[in-house]
């Protein structure tokens, strides 16, 4: 059964890492004894993932006696500076997790990160793992990724019923079952994030990566961003998208999809734990694919690196084999509801047979690539911020898809023009 995931979790997924996190206390699983090897792990995890890193911490203790995995708990928000000054100093940590969509460009370009291409060339279960695994620059591989977390869509399933109306696998039957339930006058269509930030990019993006429009190509696809924000638009004229939703994050669209006034929501695999709590029956799909286009959203989660002066790089490798196993990545499932990446892990029974679940493993099929620029963070604000004007009523759609093109144009050449 899942643990039901806290809220702290969203701050782990999205592009502001670990800001909700304070303190700087080194927290180690068990006190060094002479003739032990350090390794040393900087994580800013909170609640259920913490615990999933503890547990693996101690397992790899266990299975090589001698060596020590010593957990240094940081602030988010913090961590790039601080790596970054440690690689000048020659004492980056062995191992640290990192926000993949914000601090790996910095990271890589500042040598915080160690190659792992030979390690990963060698690793007999690369194969077993989706492209979107590892995180490369330049060819090589610095970053992994073992699980990931991904939006979709969830339904109220008495309110369908009720309408007699089916999930929907696009948005233009998405749209049609929104009007549907307005009409009846008793409910509303969607709840989602539209918020001035990187949360309301998360959930608007998907309506453009499925036709294969993203951070790289915008300018070049205007019509279809323009589209997209008419959708929104729309959904907004007849209230299916409340006005509110403006200022919504992605804890306070679930909170109004839970009263079980909301036909649907578009929110992520971490409310798996917290739909069991809802007073309604429900289910969940993939997120709607676009017309002419398919299901495809960005995906989320921590990567993990080795710091590039680590001292016992080998030793460190060793325990990335350990998180990216099968075993792990069901622990970080049943932990946190994450979505493991491993081929093994994904197919085991307790995720294949749980109908809740399989949408999210499906999207990780074919994922997104993020774009490879150090201002990625700044191009996703740009475009909450265009998204929210829209449902606030403080621009129309074809004003805010035109700042949404041009703030993040200018973002990715302040990044230095590289995307893809």
């Amino acid at each position: 059964m899942r643990s039901r995931l806290p809220a702290l979790v969203l701050a782990l997924l999205l592009a502001t890492s670990g800001s909700a996190i304070s303190g700087c206390a080194i927290s180690s699983v068990a006190a060094s004894t002479p003739g032990t090897t350090v390794l040393t792990f900087w994580q800013y995890y909170d609640g259920t993932q913490k615990e999933w890193l503890e547990a693996e911490a101690r397992r790899f203790e266990r299975d090589n006696p001698g060596v020590q995995i010593e957990l240094v708990q940081v602030v988010g928000s913090q961590q790039d500076q601080k790596l970054l000054a440690s690689v000048a100093t020659g004492s980056t940590p062995d191992l640290f997790i990192n926000n993949i969509v914000v601090d790996f460009p910095t990271l890589v370009a500042g040598g915080v990160m160690l190659d792992l291409t030979p390690y990963w060339e060698s690793f007999p279960d690369a194969a077993r793992f989706p492209d979107t695994a590892t995180w490369r620059d330049g060819g090589r591989i610095y970053n992994l990724m073992s699980y990931t977390n991904l939006v979709g869509l969830y339904y109220n399933q008495d309110i369908l019923d009720e309408y007699g109306l089916a999930p929907p696998t696009t948005l233009d039957e998405l749209q049609a079952a929104m009007e549907t339930v307005q009409r009846g006058g008793k409910y509303q269509g969607i709840a989602l994030s539209g918020a001035a930030s990187v949360e309301g990019a998360w959930l608007f993006a998907p309506q453009l990566l499925g036709l294969g429009v993203g951070y790289c190509n915008l300018a070049e696809s205007a019509q279809q961003v323009t589209d997209a924000f008419r959708r929104i638009a729309a959904w907004r004229a007849t209230d299916a998208l409340p006005r509110a939703a403006a200022t919504w994050n992605q804890n306070a669209s679930w909170q109004q999809f839970m009263t079980g006034r909301y036909a649907f929501a578009l929110n992520g695999n971490w409310q798996l734990g917290n739909v069991e709590e809802a007073g309604f029956r429900y289910g969940t799909a993939q997120f709607p694919a676009p017309a002419g286009g398919q299901s495809q959203v960005f995906p989320g989660g921590e990567g993990f690196a080795i710091g590039s002066k680590s001292q016992h790089p080998d030793l460190a490798w060793r325990f990335l084999e350990q998180l990216m196993s099968p075993e792990s990545g069901l622990a970080v499932y049943e932990a946190a509801g994450s979505i493991p990446l491993h081929e093994k892990a994904a197919a085991a029974p307790e995720i294949q047979d749980d109908p809740m679940v399989a949408p999210f493993v499906a999207a990780t099929r074919d994922a997104a690539p993020w774009p490879n620029n150090p201002n990625t963070a700044a191009m996703q604000k740009a475009l909450g911020v265009a998204v929210s004007s829209v449902i606030s009523g403080e621009q129309p759609p074809e004003a805010g898809a035109r700042d949404a093109i041009e703030s993040i144009g200018e973002a990715r050449e302040q990044g230095g023009g590289g995307c893809a």
